[in-house]
């Protein structure tokens, strides 16, 4: 066991710090070497001898610079363990009480006051702008709260205020401030959760309403859960007792919703086992009734809303199938006139120049195989003595020629 070099006071081998000033054990030797040094006048040091001398020797008074190095280092100590709570932002004057217990060893005892002083007032003043940082950074938590829709019951006298001194003082503020933090801590957690909970109810009460679901008196429930959340302020607990009304209301649509699409999807399938097996439009339908089914077996109403609106529309279109849209047909042609014999032979000629502007494409290219279609349609046109329809065929494929010619 060795004493400390500042406060003299025993300190356990196993201590890190004097437990009356704070001084680093890890210094207590070095400390001591230099109060053993030589005085500076040049004298020997005692012997061993001397040390010890008579055993009724009395241990020298220290002098009032070193009681007073004393007293501040055990303040200091005491100040940083008031303003522990402030966590990472506290303020750490362990460097300058080290420098100063060196300072004291080597026989600077003046040195060391200064700085124990200067340390003082660094700590204060560091632990005064700590704790109004808090205070503002919580009074912004405070208005991000209420931005999102509520007002809370919760005073802040320490936002914006002036500064204290004093270490008293500002430990007094420390703790308010701890305290409000607390309390702020709990309202936006039971906040959080709150809203998780309305929007789960608001989804599912959407999905009632759309697939018109009874739901008995969960809607006026949650009607008068938002007319409370709108009132405010509110007191710590109050939204927690939100919160379990709210969990309440959802716990009911879990219990309605499922009761009601249990019942629609008994109906549909009655419906559907009407139906033959190998009926064209029933499969899709159970499909939609079997998934539905293992939606709200595990619990999943989203997912089973959905499935029984797709089976809805499977289901009308089961008993009521739309007609089938009749493809776009070419209008019906007036009834041929008498045959030009001048117009006829005009498109005569036309089609045997196409004719042998076909014979020089490829015979398995597409082009040839589509103009030969086209020339044999315009063929039947001329015997039926539809003119009109003839010249319009061979025009067009008269231009996809020239066309096709021009990107060759």
């Amino acid at each position: 066991m060795s004493s400390c070099p500042i406060c003299e006071q025993p300190i356990p081998g196993n201590s890190e710090h004097c437990e009356v000033c704070g001084f680093p054990t890890a210094l207590a030797i070095e400390g001591l070497r230099a109060a053993k040094s030589p005085p500076p006048d040049g004298s020997a040091p005692a012997t061993a001898s001397e040390e010890k001398g008579p055993t009724t020797r009395s241990r020298p008074t220290p002098s009032p610079d070193a009681e007073l190095t004393g007293t501040l280092g055990r303040g200091l100590h005491e100040r940083m363990e008031l303003y522990r709570p402030l966590g990472r932002d506290c303020p750490d004057v362990t460097n300058e009480m080290c420098e100063a217990a060196l300072s004291e060893a080597s026989g600077r005892t003046s040195e060391a006051l200064d700085i124990l002083r200067s340390a003082q007032g660094r700590l204060d003043r560091q632990a005064r702008d700590a704790v109004r940082r808090r205070w503002e950074a919580a009074d912004d938590r405070r208005k991000a709260l209420e931005r999102t829709g509520v007002r809370l019951d919760l005073e802040f006298p320490g936002a914006g205020a002036t500064p204290v001194d004093g270490s008293d003082a500002i430990a007094e503020n420390l703790r308010g401030l701890l305290d409000v933090e607390r309390r702020l801590g709990k309202f936006e957690s039971d906040w959080k959760g709150l809203q998780g909970l309305l929007a789960q109810i608001e989804s599912l009460r959407a999905e009632a309403t759309d697939l018109d679901l009874p739901l008995g008196e969960v809607p006026g429930q949650i009607d008068e859960l938002r007319q409370k959340l709108s009132a405010g302020p509110f007191r710590e607990g109050d939204l927690d007792a939100l919160g379990q009304d709210a969990a309440r209301i959802l716990m009911l649509l879990h219990e309605a919703i499922p009761t009601s699409l249990e019942a629609e999807l008994g109906r549909h399938r009655a419906t559907l086992d009407q139906l033959p097996e190998d009926a064209p439009a029933s499969e899709p339908a159970r499909k939609l009734h079997d998934a539905a089914t293992r939606h709200l077996e595990k619990g999943r109403l989203m997912e089973a809303s959905q499935s029984v609106r797709d089976l809805r529309r499977a289901i009308v279109e089961i008993e009521s199938p739309t007609p089938p849209v009749a493809g776009v047909a070419r209008p019906r042609p007036a009834a041929p006139a008498p045959p030009d014999d001048a117009m006829l032979e005009t498109l005569l000629k036309k089609a045997r120049s196409l004719a042998g502007r076909v014979r020089s494409l490829p015979a398995d290219s597409p082009l040839a195989l589509e103009a030969a279609a086209e020339i044999r349609e315009a063929t039947d046109f001329l015997r039926s003595g539809r003119l009109a329809d003839a010249d319009r065929t061979l025009t067009e494929l008269m231009r996809a020629l020239s066309r096709a010619q021009e990107k060759g």
